[in-house]
């Protein structure tokens, strides 16, 4: 027989909350590190509840920061913009050239602040070695020794090589480029999220310390989280002097326990800094529970989502009706729709949490194919239009295309093959309704923008056999995207070239998912490793377990702070990313029974 499944975090929480407050727990105030977690516990708490009542009013920490900071969020395209103009007084480089680092450098200074890093220490070069030591209040021994041998390491300033010598001509300014550029975010009301993170840890600490809460007598609930930048702490220590607050944290024992487990590096500050009620600690020894864990190693990545119907099918075989209990976990999006393919049909219902990614259909890559055609097109000296050949022909090529006219694309790709043209004429291209909005000229940004928007508005509405609806929803979103950037670059006031543009473009839509319709509370789980922060389940696979996807290496190279000064400031590294990873793996397995972890092969043999 198998044993009755063991409640998750989310049901605990809820059932401990109606015990203690009834039909009251409606006034309180829930405090989840995400939206999923919301949904789960008003269903739980459904469940629990002996009459009709109100669902609690649900906050994020960010809805907190910006109302006591009295800021809103910007738009990045915006903000980048606005960070080139103060860095351009200091540098003489061209929007083009600072773009795909601007956004680097702001991610930077939106750690600064989250982590309350003042910027003239940060950005002190070797020189001021004396001024970081005279301030013991901000540093301690250690972190000025580690500073000190960085700076150390780079050698004479008259034997820099070019690389350092550039390094710190840029370093020098940036406490004056950071401070330039908050300046100007508050002139305008704009602000980046540590912005706005750092002004609300400020007020909160300030002589006339502001009121974190809009009601004074609220009581609030904060469950669930890991770790924290200081700002948070400095909030949470605010609200847990309050004597308002309850703090509930999702761990277990057996890694929190251990200080060798890196997965509570994080919880273990927290639990000593906010502990939860007397006597209302939730269950911590879940790892005792036996477990049936399976490591299974594919040749291949398509090997992998086969598997997926093997392990659903031996669920189902051991009497198991696989659903809301059970997760797969995929730590590459790129197998979203194999795994799709792969559930059994037995399984009629399936809800994906992760959005379909934009680059991985075929409206992303008509939006390619538009432009390439654009960015080779040229005109010969009487002013005619051509394109170059393999962009016509991959436009012809093109599904959108071809069902509109598949005897005509084929006789113009036969035509063009044939008579070996390197660039064909926009005159001799024909198919019957499309092709004279597409092979036209669009010089300047504004006119791309408006070239793509005409374009996908007309395919949009042309008839099509199989995927009218979905491709319709696809262009509705590339259009909507295709408006924001833009409006941000032309209230921006800079000079944008095309090719800065479609750069900007395609980043834009290459990080836009789709999401699916679904009922989040049925149906086995297809999700990513993010989307399982507080959620339980009975029976678990998890796909891709190797160290490039899990847990990746998100925060080694992507900053322009070297890793010893991150290190000896307290800002994140990649140690960092391996804690919370390590977190997010421990905690999906402490509460299930059932786990298999896959695993491509390919890497042993490197």
């Amino acid at each position: 027989m198998r044993p009755h499944p063991m409640k998750g975090f989310i049901s605990e929480l809820a059932e401990r909350l109606y015990d203690r407050y009834g039909d009251e727990v409606s006034s309180l105030r829930m405090v989840f590190p995400s939206r999923r977690a919301r949904l789960f516990f008003s269903d739980a708490l459904a469940s629990v509840a002996r009459r009709p009542l109100w669902q609690p009013r649900f906050e994020s920490l960010g809805e907190i920061m910006e109302r006591v900071a009295g800021m809103c969020l910007s738009d990045e395209i915006k903000l980048v913009t606005e960070l080139y103009k103060v860095y351009s007084r200091y540098h003489d480089e061209s929007f083009d050239a600072f773009y795909f680092w601007g956004g680097m450098l702001l991610a930077d200074f939106d750690q600064i602040d989250k982590y309350l890093i003042d910027a003239g220490m940060l950005f002190s070069n070797m020189g001021d070695l004396k001024a970081l030591e005279s301030d013991r209040s901000y540093l301690t021994a250690e972190q000025i020794e580690v500073i000190a041998r960085f700076w150390r390491s780079f050698g004479l300033e008259s034997e820099f090589s070019e690389e350092k010598e550039r390094f710190m001509t840029i370093w020098r300014s940036m406490a004056d480029v950071y401070h330039g550029f908050r300046d100007r975010l508050r002139e305008q009301g704009l602000a980046y999220e540590g912005m706005i993170h750092r002004e609300a840890a400020e007020r909160l600490s300030g002589e006339e310390a502001v009121e974190w809460s809009d009601d004074p007598q609220a009581r609030y609930v904060v469950a669930g989280f890991n770790a924290l930048s200081e700002c948070e702490k400095r909030l949470f220590r605010r609200m847990y002097g309050s004597g308002r607050v309850e703090f509930y944290w999702d761990y277990d024992d057996y890694y929190v326990g251990n200080p060798d487990y890196e997965a509570g590096l994080f919880l273990r500050e927290n639990i000593r800094n906010f502990p939860s009620p007397s006597g209302e600690r939730l269950s911590c020894d879940r790892f005792r529970r036996p477990k049936r864990i399976e490591i299974v190693s594919a040749p291949s990545d398509s090997m992998q989502c086969k598997y997926v119907h093997e392990f659903l099918s031996g669920l189902i075989e051991r009497g198991i009706r696989p659903g809301k209990q059970t997760a797969i976990v995929l730590t590459d999006e790129s197998l979203l729709l194999p795994v799709l393919y792969s559930i059994p049909e037995q399984i009629e219902q399936v809800n994906v949490t992760m959005g379909y990614p934009l680059r991985q259909t075929m409206a992303y890559s008509f939006v390619e194919r538009l432009l390439e055609l654009q960015r080779r097109k040229r005109r010969k000296k009487d002013g005619t239009l051509q394109f170059y050949h393999s962009d016509v022909v991959g436009i012809l090529n093109h599904p959108y295309i071809l069902e509109q006219d598949s005897v005509r694309s084929g006789e113009l790709i036969a035509d063009i093959q044939r008579s070996q043209r390197v660039y064909v004429e926009a005159g001799r291209i024909a198919v019957p309704g499309v092709t004279d909005r597409i092979f036209s000229a669009a010089d300047g940004w504004t006119e791309l923008a408006d070239y793509l928007q005409r374009v996908l508005t007309c395919i949009g509405g042309l008839p099509s056999a199989e995927d009218g609806p979905r491709r319709r929803e696809f262009f509705s979103v590339i259009i909507d995207n295709l408006c924001q950037v833009g409006t941000s670059l032309r209230d921006s006031g800079l000079e944008v070239t095309v090719p800065v543009f479609s750069s900007l473009l395609r980043k834009i839509l290459q990080g836009v998912r789709i999401p699916y319709e679904g009922e989040p509370l049925s149906g086995i789980q297809v999700m990513g490793i993010l989307e399982t922060r507080n959620l339980d389940f009975e029976n678990v696979l998890i796909l891709s377990a190797n160290d490039d996807t899990f847990p990746g290496n998100l925060a080694a190279g992507a900053s322009f702070i070297p890793h010893n000064l991150r290190l000896a400031y307290g800002l994140p590294t990649p140690m960092h990313h391996e804690g919370v990873y390590a977190y997010y793996f421990y905690r999906l397995l402490q509460r299930a029974s059932v786990v298999h972890i896959a695993y491509c092969s390919r890497s042993d043999d490197k």
